[in-house]
């Protein structure tokens, strides 16, 4: 990589403090700052980009080393693209382009206006305002809505006080907490009152460039729905998420440089889901909603052959995994993070059922029901969850549990204990993974016709009698008529964020009564306990 170079640009009226670093003869990406930044914002992203590609970022005007306009009307985001489009026009060649909060918003106006001079655009924390301006008129009769995302924006309306912000941006704690010197804090304001609000709406244009978002689950100030603005302006638009707080390129620089190479390269990953027990049942159909909604899926279970064909079904990847076994559970997990990466779903599913009275369960049936049922939950999800931790993307945990966790009974002692606890295991990961951008969930399902039944173990029963009392199951269930495939619509939206967030999921009527009865009137579900008998 050859060493650091420095120059100036003439923009649309000033000079321009340009910084290029990388490889000369790459491809040459173009790194814009927002406010209150100066182009040092981006030093560790360009410096990991910097193997790669040739990189090239600017302090944008009023910040540090670039010159100043005489007015606030020298902000406007005309002048902006002006000096960005003097930037590219100085690089000889299409690039890149990858905006950061301001650096982003007049991105967008830079690809609108001459796509010619672009070959793709990384946007991060920065709308386009007139993109935002038609989303707010969209939605004017969802009042409620609209109010949710401007208040997002609260600060601006300080920000274009005469005098007052000039004055708290003279306090040092003020500054060190911002991590901004006095020049782009003061100057900075001139994009905000030159550029929101004092022109009335904002034309919008079409995007032919292709645009990849990466959206900061943290970010204060911007949220999904500013993203989503962009969908009917962009003809390809592709979304990343990243698990960190607005200022990403510099808290987070390996993955925001990760995301910005994905986006370059036009190979944003699919979604990676990993389900146990997907070779039959909720597993399965779980598995289908994942791929027909356009995630890769790495399918496991303790049948290879069934799990091969689910794979080939989803078009997925198929491992055959006890996950009452550790060592082999941790083994699997490496070999799917090795070849496919690291997953942004696990869904816990692998379970068996045991049916029988507390009297007639004998330890083995127990050990075997916990080593799956509990065990199997723990060890997925430890073998999972460091690695999506590590990675900060965020992800979603989803533990199959059971409505028979919340409703004590004398048919499924053991069953319902092991399904309780998970129960508990998914709130407490929700507790303690929250702060990582990961979401834990327990589904809870009532009576769903599946083949677990075939599974099913009927405590002190005899071969002969386990037979038929299995055909007994499998008739009720089919005749419940709630089939797998709801659950995993179920869960498809719960990880697409369609519904807020729920950590117990009750799915299928019963299951939704029994939960419901058991805040109202607990009394009243033990005593309905006492009537299921096996």
């Amino acid at each position: 990589m050859e060493p650091v170079r420095e120059w100036v640009v003439r923009g649309a009226d000033l000079g321009l403090r340009v910084t290029e670093e990388g490889v000369a003869e790459r491809v040459p990406v173009v790194l814009v700052h927002g406010f209150p930044d100066t182009s040092e914002v981006w030093g560790a992203v360009a410096g990991r980009l910097g193997a790669r590609f040739r990189v090239i970022r600017y302090d944008v005007r009023g910040s540090g080393g670039s010159e100043a306009p005489a007015d606030v009307e020298g902000y406007s985001l005309e002048r902006l693209v002006e000096d960005l489009v003097a930037v590219v026009r100085d690089v000889g060649r299409p690039v890149h382009l990858v905006g950061h909060d301001w650096g982003s918003t007049q991105g967008w106006a830079a690809v609108a206006a001459r796509p010619d001079l672009f070959l793709s655009f990384t946007s991060i924390s920065g709308p386009d305002l007139g993109q935002v301006g038609d989303w707010v008129r969209r939605n004017r009769l969802r009042p409620f809505k609209v109010l949710n995302v401007l208040r997002r924006s609260w600060y601006i309306a300080g920000f274009k006080v005469p005098v007052v912000p000039e004055l708290v941006w003279r306090v040092p704690a003020v500054r060190r907490r911002l991590g901004a010197g006095r020049r782009e804090l003061v100057n900075g304001l001139g994009l905000y009152r030159a550029n929101v609000g004092a022109k009335g709406p904002r034309d919008v244009r079409k995007v032919s460039v292709r645009v990849h978002q990466v959206r900061l689950t943290d970010d204060p100030y911007v949220v999904r729905e500013h993203l989503e603005a962009a969908e009917p302006w962009v003809e390809q638009l592709t979304r990343s998420v990243l698990h960190a707080g607005h200022w990403a390129p510099r808290t987070h620089p390996d993955q925001v440089a990760r995301h910005i190479e994905d986006a370059i390269d036009g190979t944003h990953r699919r979604r990676l889901v990993v389900i146990t027990g997907a070779g039959s049942g909720i597993g399965r159909a779980t598995a289908e909603a994942f791929a027909r909604d356009g995630a890769e899926v790495v399918v496991l279970d303790v049948d290879e052959e069934r799990a091969r064909e689910t794979a080939e079904r989803v078009g997925g990847h198929a491992y055959r995994l006890d996950v009452a076994d550790a060592a082999a559970t941790g083994a699997v997990a490496e070999e799917v993070a090795r070849r496919h990466g690291v997953p942004d779903v696990v869904v816990a599913n692998a379970g068996i059922g045991v049916v029988g009275s507390f009297l007639r369960t004998s330890e083995e049936d127990w050990r075997r029901v916990v080593d799956v049922n509990l065990w199997g939950v723990v060890h997925t999800l430890r073998a999972f969850a460091p690695r999506m931790v590590e990675r900060a993307e965020g992800g979603h945990l989803v533990v199959t549990a059971s409505a028979a966790g919340y409703l004590p009974n004398a048919a499924l002692p053991a069953y319902s204990t092991t399904k309780a606890a998970v129960l508990m295991l998914a709130q407490c990961l929700d507790a303690e993974l929250r702060e990582h951008g990961i979401r834990a969930t327990a589904l809870c399902p009532g009576i769903v016709h599946t083949d677990i039944t075939r599974t099913f173990t009927f405590a002190g029963s005899t071969e002969a009698e386990q037979d038929e009392r299995r055909q007994r199951a499998a008739r009720t269930s089919r005749l419940r008529g709630f089939g797998p495939e709801k659950v995993a619509a179920e869960v498809l939206d719960l990880v697409n964020e369609v519904r807020p967030h729920r950590v117990v999921v009750p799915v299928t009527a019963e299951a939704n009564a029994v939960h419901l009865l058991n805040r109202v009137a607990p009394g009243l579900v033990r005593a309905l306990g006492r009537l299921w008998r096996a």
